[in-house]
């Protein structure tokens, strides 16, 4: 299982901005400190999400998403 926080601009047209960051094996500590960094860097949109994908794909398994 691979972990990722990612933010998506939710955009009405055009192209949205996408920013996934792979912290596997970041310590929980560095978690926290990299979704505070993507909540900061949100303040900058007028509509988006961060969240954080459990990725199951190299098991054959379906991935779940938490919203942050």
């Amino acid at each position: 299982m691979r972990i990722y926080l990612e933010f998506y601009e939710i955009a009405e047209e055009g192209e949205s901005d996408f920013i996934r960051i792979d912290v596997t094996d970041w310590s929980d500590e560095d978690i926290e400190e990299a979704i505070n960094l993507l909540i900061e860097h949100a303040q900058n949109y007028s509509s988006c999400m961060i969240q954080k994908h459990y990725c199951y794909h190299d098991e054959g398994k379906s991935c779940l998403t938490e919203v942050i």
